[in-house]
């Protein structure tokens, strides 16, 4: 019988794989890496790690974890606020507030980077499958310019991304 801190560990090494490819795709010309195919490497990472702290905080089944995309949005701003108060000494904590609403949003754009998160149908772009725009234009994902990257590339989203790869590494052990 596994147990859940086994799988939380299994999601976390896949995360720092899909997070090192993300890193890896970044740092290549980013005018001959579609903004999709390296959006596509942060957002499983993400999701990943969101399983991997569910399952060690909270003893999640990864099974259940498996069958759903929808936990970014919810849980990886606690991690980066938790990050951030424990740094709280050398962080104002007007920062600590501004930083945890950044990542509020873009975790949100990670999250519906998903073909499987739609927001109900408002939201058909994703890293993976050409959508229709409902004005009968089709759009490809690697000519799609997304929401996520520009948050991502905007103060903060470093520092942001900086605590995900950490607490991928936490994890990991």
């Amino acid at each position: 019988m596994t147990t859940a801190l086994a799988w939380s560990v299994a999601f976390a090494r896949q995360a720092r794989a899909d997070f090192d490819c993300w890193i890896r795709l970044a740092r290549l010309s980013k005018p001959a890496i579609p903004q999709s195919q390296r959006l596509h490497f942060l957002q499983m990472a993400c999701e990943k790690l969101a399983k991997a702290q569910l399952c060690r905080r909270k003893g999640a089944n990864p099974l259940e974890l498996q069958a759903s995309h929808t936990y970014i949005e919810k849980n990886l701003p606690k991690i980066v606020e938790f990050a951030l108060l424990n740094a709280a000494q050398t962080i104002p904590l007007a920062v600590i507030r501004s930083r945890t609403k950044q990542a509020r949003r873009l975790f949100r754009e990670i999250e519906l980077l998903h073909p499987q998160v739609s927001d109900g149908g408002r939201r058909p772009d994703n890293c993976e499958y050409p959508w229709d725009d409902g004005v009968g234009r089709i759009l490809v994902p690697a000519e799609h310019r997304f929401e996520a990257l520009r948050l991502v590339d905007q103060q903060g989203g470093p520092q942001i991304l900086k605590i995900v790869e950490a607490a991928i590494n936490d994890l990991c052990q």
